[in-house]
């Protein structure tokens, strides 16, 4: 029981890190976005930059769906009554 809290209590903790990462990944992209609009439009600096923050901003949205997709399943699979053995017989 405390095992199953403690496991939903750090799966909480770790999505809300997530989402703040994900907030702070949006506050970077509009500062950035901000700096580069002063730059002339065809920079190779500006292209660069407005590259590498979309996709660092995209790899966290990946990761945030990623874990939470992992604990929706695993609370799921939770649920059931999974026995692992090795007679092939009482697995399923």
């Amino acid at each position: 029981m405390f095992q199953l809290l403690g496991a939903a209590s750090a799966s909480g903790y770790i999505i809300t890190a997530l989402f703040v990462l994900v907030a702070i990944g949006r506050l970077a992209r509009n500062v950035l976005h901000k700096l580069t609009a002063r730059l002339p439009k065809r920079s190779a600096l500006k292209h660069y930059t407005t590259a590498i923050v979309s996709l660092v901003f995209f790899c966290l949205l990946v990761v945030r769906m990623c874990f939470i997709a992992t604990v929706i399943i695993d609370s799921a699979i939770r649920g059931d009554h999974v026995e692992v053995s090795g007679d092939p017989e009482r697995q399923f």
